[in-house]
């Protein structure tokens, strides 16, 4: 490494330990177990649970100044600014989930070459309820491929902290477990590697957590449920539950009246009955979308941008968008565009209100900023284009 770059990664270190890790300790206050075990060095790969936006940097919290842990972060943070030039310095490297990247690999063996421990979270993405998503299989063969250690990590508190969904994170206490590293070599299967790697984070945040890690305060922990309890989980009723207050949690008929607290749990108070999230949100996701009466699964007012060229989004207004069983139709006052749901390569959800869909060519990108929720879009998308066993949604 160059002096220049050295300098620069110190200065994205400091600038990013002062202002995100200072947050995170003031939030979070992060306890590390064993203490012994910490900090993690040298060339290997660190893995574990991810619910919470920012868990990449709280596990930094026990890192050594001029040695953070390097690592892969999804491409909707490189898009420019600041943050961008600060997160290439410290050496994460932008990748986009689920989609072949070969030259994303070579980038990870460098960094290996060099030292450097890289933090990686196979299920791709944030989980939305704190429950095991599925693996990014390609991950589980790096892993066995590169011939390094490999440890698990733990974050426990992490969903409780701040939800996915959740506009405000929660204060609470977070522990930071580093169990035994696992070693591969070529010759191990997959399935036995994977179902290695899995089982120390197949754990349900939302449901499972040490009582000290319980957050005993919140700010409007309802704000932003509606995004993840797009339709009713207690009735066919297609209307999200809501929270008039950020406290209160009701459905559209009123039969429904729950109260969050603050690690998320949701209490009836009529019957004082206590649901997870992630209970309420299999209800919805197991259930097919519905057509409306125009033969639309769903339309919403949403702010369309697209994509021929990382990282140039190009926009183009607020358009109305309805997902048909064959195509999704984007209407503005001047045109209508029409993009077939037979051509889609993949969707996913950015941030929580991003739905993100590739074309040959092209990404186009809509943005929930009037109402909606992008996982609901997602689960309708990925119904209609695998409609015999559709994909949770990641």
């Amino acid at each position: 490494m160059s002096s220049s770059h050295r300098l620069r990664a110190l200065c994205s270190e400091a600038v990013l330990r002062l202002t995100v890790g200072a947050f995170v300790k003031a939030f979070w206050r992060p306890v590390p177990v064993p203490p012994e075990a910490f900090p993690i060095e040298g060339p290997c790969f660190i893995y574990g649970n991810h619910s919470n936006l920012l868990d990449a940097f709280i596990l930094n919290r026990f890192s050594r100044w001029g040695a953070p842990t390097a690592g892969v972060m999804t491409m909707e943070r490189f898009r420019g600014g600041p943050a961008t030039h600060l997160f290439r310095n410290i050496g994460l490297l932008p990748t986009r989930k689920r989609m072949p990247e070969p030259h994303l690999i070579r980038r990870v063996y460098r960094l290996l070459d060099a030292g450097r421990p890289v933090v990686i979270y196979p299920e791709g993405g944030q989980r939305w309820d704190g429950r095991p998503m599925p693996w990014i299989e390609a991950t589980a063969k790096l892993f066995v491929r590169c011939g390094v250690p490999v440890y698990p990590v733990r974050t426990h508190g992490s969903y409780l902290g701040w939800p996915r969904w959740a506009v405000y994170p929660r204060p609470a206490r977070i522990k930071v477990e580093v169990l035994p590293p696992f070693t591969f070599d070529r010759r191990t299967p997959l399935d036995e590697a994977l179902a290695r790697l899995k089982a120390p984070i197949d754990t349900p945040d939302d449901a499972v957590f040490p009582e000290d890690a319980r957050p005993s305060r919140a700010y409007r922990p309802a704000a932003g449920l509606s995004k993840l309890l797009f339709r009713d989980p207690f009735t066919d009723d297609p209307a999200p539950l809501y929270s008039p207050d950020g406290t209160t949690v009701c459905n559209r008929a009123g039969t429904t009246r729950l109260r969050m607290a603050p690690d998320s749990t949701l209490r009836n108070e009529r019957t004082g009955e206590r649901h997870y999230t992630g209970d309420l949100y299999a209800c919805i996701r197991a259930r097919p979308p519905a057509r409306g009466p125009e033969g639309a699964f769903l339309r919403q007012r949403v702010d369309l941008h697209t994509e021929t060229s990382f990282p140039h989004l190009i926009p183009h207004g607020t358009v109305s968008a309805a997902l048909y069983d064959d195509a999704l139709r984007l209407t503005s006052s001047n045109e209508t565009r029409t993009l077939l749901l037979s051509e889609l390569c993949h969707a996913d959800v950015e941030r929580n209100y991003k739905l993100q869909c590739f074309f040959p060519g092209r990404m186009v990108q809509l943005s929930f900023v009037h109402g909606g929720s992008a996982l609901q879009w997602l689960h309708a998308v990925q119904y209609l284009t695998a409609p015999h066993a559709p994909a949770r949604a990641l």
